[in-house]
């Protein structure tokens, strides 16, 4: 069916541009209530996207360009979705670009092998040792785990001379822990997405889980406080890919005036009082989970350089922003990566602070930075003493605490994020009791 979409689309004298992707998903999805399997299921999908530009003058006469997208399954009428979209794209008026030409592609790591040969045993695995991991711990109880396992291959043809090839592999798997009994029964929920079971880590991530909802059930509540404030792991992970910076790198925000960076400028409004902050758009790390040896318009992967020493570096720009602002188009965002401190996590933490392991939500305004988020978990740690509390709100900027932060010399990998293992910053506020 590939074949006579492209045959369809090459006999369409109102396209300027046109790309089609055949993608074909194979997987498996078990759901389990606490000790038994209740379902597993196989799945199976195959869709062609078809995206497409046109040429049409615009309200002023002038020559405008629109683009639309239509998704076509197994046996469906090619002739009526490709006339759809036309007509989709014919109403919308944008400045003119173009599809991006082809281009050498790289080989990356983003498939496990064992995964693809067999997903259904793969999420077997995956949650026989979650629940043997939460037998050994008597204190909290497995309710309710799932696990989709699935291997996805696209092939890419485009109007531009693109004819690309890549399969990836993806584990998404969710958990619930209780602790406690009755009134005072808590729970800690886990949510993970990597390219391989490996990278998972289930013994360490489980058993942090496991000491989370211990604590919750025993955690008191929240002081006011301002002082340093540590992330570590995948707590890190999430507060720096919030979209603040993706939003103000983004070239189709520079396009709209939204970000006010500029390349060869400080990111930062005020004085940086801690280590530089550097900072790469990477497509290209092994098994993240947005890397791809091409993305949806066909551009290669690539590690984008975006922030050096605390100036913007680059823009990451797709092909259509890229041609506006006469930039190099990089494609999409991928995953981010942080350059390490100097200093080891131990001697960041060896002074007293307060330690935030799990918010409600950590979604500090994109274009700003600020924030004010509900903290589920965190605690008050003096020495080799670390007292538990849950509420409150960490309020602060994420910006300004980047430029006053500390990182660590060790570096981890999340799935989504490769960088220091742990950040202090020196200075952020706990709103609480008092």
């Amino acid at each position: 069916m590939l074949q006579a979409i492209i045959k369809s689309l090459r006999t369409r004298s109102d396209l300027k541009a046109w790309s089609v992707r055949h993608i074909k998903t194979e997987g498996a999805q078990q759901y389990d209530l606490h000790d038994s399997v209740e379902s597993k299921r196989s799945v199976e999908n195959e869709r062609f996207v078809v995206d497409v530009l046109r040429e049409t003058p615009g309200p002023d006469g002038d020559p405008t360009c629109g683009a639309s997208s239509v998704t076509i399954l197994p046996g469906g009428d090619i002739t009526g979705a490709l006339d759809n979209v036309a007509l989709m794209a014919g109403l919308v008026h944008n400045q003119p670009y173009d599809f991006p030409e082809a281009a050498p592609l790289p080989e990356i790591d983003i498939v496990d092998k064992q995964l693809k040969a067999n997903p259904s045993a793969a999420a077997e695995r995956i949650l026989s040792q979650l629940k043997s991991v939460a037998s050994d711990n008597p204190q909290v109880r497995l309710t309710a785990a799932e696990c989709f396992a699935e291997a996805e291959s696209v092939h890419m043809v485009s109007s531009s001379g693109i004819d690309a090839k890549q399969v990836g592999t993806m584990v998404d798997m969710e958990w619930v822990f209780i602790a406690g009994e009755g009134e005072d029964e808590v729970e800690a929920f886990a949510m993970m997405r990597r390219r391989r079971a490996a990278d998972l880590n289930l013994e360490v991530e489980a058993a942090r889980r496991v000491q989370q909802a211990a604590d919750i059930l025993s955690a008191g509540p929240p002081l006011s406080y301002r002082g340093p404030v540590v992330f570590r792991d995948a707590t890190l992970s999430e507060a720096l890919n919030t979209l603040v910076i993706q939003t103000l790198s983004s070239a189709r925000y520079k396009y709209t005036g939204e970000t006010q960076w500029d390349i060869g400028e400080p990111v930062f409004r005020g004085e940086v009082k801690g280590d530089p902050l550097n900072v790469w758009a990477n497509r290209q790390l092994p098994y993240g989970v947005s890397s791809n040896r091409f993305d949806e318009q066909g551009l290669p992967a690539q590690r984008v350089e975006l922030i050096r020493n605390n100036e913007l570096a680059a823009f990451w720009a797709s092909q259509r922003f890229a041609e506006y602002l006469d930039l190099p188009a990089t494609g999409q965002f991928g995953d981010i990566e942080l350059a390490p401190g100097s200093v080891s996590a131990d001697e960041l933490l060896n002074v007293p602070h307060v330690e935030i392991v799990e918010f409600s939500w950590f979604n500090p305004s994109a274009i700003t930075g600020d924030f004010s988020c509900e903290i589920r978990l965190g605690y008050v740690v003096e020495g080799e003493k670390r007292t538990p509390f849950k509420g409150g709100m960490l309020v602060g900027n994420l910006l300004d605490a980047l430029a006053d932060v500390r990182w660590s010399s060790e570096t981890g990998f999340y799935g989504d994020y490769l960088g220091p293992t742990t950040a202090r910053f020196s200075e952020l506020v706990v709103a609480g009791e008092g």
